[in-house]
C-alpha cells in the first residue's frame, strides 16, 4: 500500500491534480476548529463522523451510499482523477478510512499522508487559515476493484471466521477495550460495569470482544515519529497476532476506523486477503445473539 510523504507532498502542493484532505477528528466536534486554526494549503475540511456517513442506518457510523458518498467527495473538490492525500493528527485513522471507502466504491487514488500534521508541522512545512476555492468535480462511485467486495466483511463473515483457522480475526481496539473494561464511544470510553455493560448514550453496549480474536491495536503501526512501520515491521507484528502471508483476515474495532488503518497494514505487509467488518462492535456488541469474550 502507498503513502505518501511530507517531502512529495512540498513538491505537488501545486499540482491540480492533487487534493489535501484535513481530516483531524475529535469527539467533541472541534476537529473543524483545529482547521480553521491553520491547514495544509489548498485542503478542505472532511468530518469521517459525518461526511462519509450513513446517518439513516441503524448502526452508527456505517459507511454512507453511494450518492452520499460521492457528494461527499464532490464537495471537498475530489474528482475521479484526482489523487487525494488526506491527513490527520495523534495517530487519527479517518485517512485510512477514506482509502478503504474509495475502494468500495472503486477507486485506487487515496494516499494518506505519513506521520501526518504532526510531521508536517515539525518539518516547517507550509500551513494557511485560508480555504480554499472550490472546484467543480465530478466523482464516480464505480464497481469495486476487488472481486471480494472491495474487503467488506459482514457479522456472519464474522462468525464463521471464528471457526476457521485459515482465517484470524483482529481487533484494534486498545488492549483495555479487547478485555472488556470499556468500550468505544465517540466522546471517550465508556467503562464497563461489573456485570460487563457498558451504558452508553446510544444505550448498553456489552464489553468484550470477539471469540477468538487476536488484539492488534492501531497504536502498534506506527514508529515513534507516527510514520507507519515497514512492511517488514508490520509483517512481524502480524505473525505474533497469527497472520502470515498467504493468510485470511478479517479486523474490526468500534465502528471500523482504526480497524481500517489495520487492514491498509495488512495490505502494506503483504496480506491480500484481508476485510473489514464495517459495523464492528457496534453492531456485534449489542446483539444478544453474538457470543462475547471477555479476559
Amino acid at each position: 500500500m502507498v503513502l505518501v510523504d511530507t517531502e512529495w507532498l512540498a513538491a505537488h502542493l501545486e499540482d491540480p491534480s492533487v487534493v489535501v484532505v484535513d481530516m483531524r477528528w475529535r469527539g467533541n466536534g472541534s476537529g473543524l476548529t483545529l482547521y480553521e486554526r491553520g491547514h495544509v494549503p489548498g485542503a478542505p475540511h472532511l468530518d469521517w463522523s459525518r461526511d462519509i456517513v450513513d446517518p439513516h442506518h441503524p448502526v452508527a457510523f456505517m459507511l454512507a451510499p453511494p450518492k452520499r458518498f460521492a457528494a461527499a467527495m464532490e464537495r471537498a473538490g475530489i474528482g475521479d482523477d484526482s489523487l487525494v492525500v488526506p491527513y490527520a493528527d495523534e495517530g487519527g485513522s479517518g485517512p485510512f478510512r477514506l482509502w478503504w471507502a474509495s475502494h468500495v466504491y472503486g477507486h485506487d487514488n487515496v494516499r494518506p499522508l505519513d506521520g501526518g500534521w504532526e510531521k508536517w508541522t515539525a518539518e516547517g512545512r507550509p500551513v494557511t487559515v485560508d480555504r480554499p476555492r472550490r472546484r467543480v468535480v465530478s466523482w464516480t462511485p464505480r464497481e469495486s476493484l476487488e472481486p471480494s467486495g472491495a474487503g467488506v466483511a459482514g457479522p456472519e463473515d464474522v462468525a464463521a471466521a471464528v471457526t476457521d483457522p485459515a482465517c484470524t480475526v483482529l481487533d484494534s481496539r486498545p488492549a483495555e477495550q479487547f478485555r472488556g473494561a470499556a468500550v468505544w464511544f465517540e466522546t471517550g470510553p465508556v467503562p464497563a460495569g461489573a456485570d460487563g455493560i457498558a451504558r452508553t448514550p446510544r444505550g448498553d453496549l456489552r464489553a468484550g470482544h470477539v471469540p477468538g480474536a487476536r488484539n492488534v491495536p492501531s497504536s502498534e503501526l506506527y514508529r515513534p515519529d507516527g510514520t507507519m512501520k515497514s512492511p517488514d515491521q508490520l509483517r512481524k507484528l502480524l505473525a505474533a497476532a497469527g497472520v502470515h502471508r498467504g493468510s485470511r483476515a478479517i479486523t474490526y474495532c468500534g465502528v471500523g476506523i482504526s480497524a481500517s488503518a489495520l487492514l491498509f497494514a495488512l495490505r502494506r505487509a503483504g496480506i491480500e486477503d484481508a476485510a473489514l467488518y464495517d459495523a464492528s462492535w457496534e453492531e456485534w456488541g449489542r446483539d444478544p445473539a453474538r457470543p462475547v469474550a471477555r479476559d
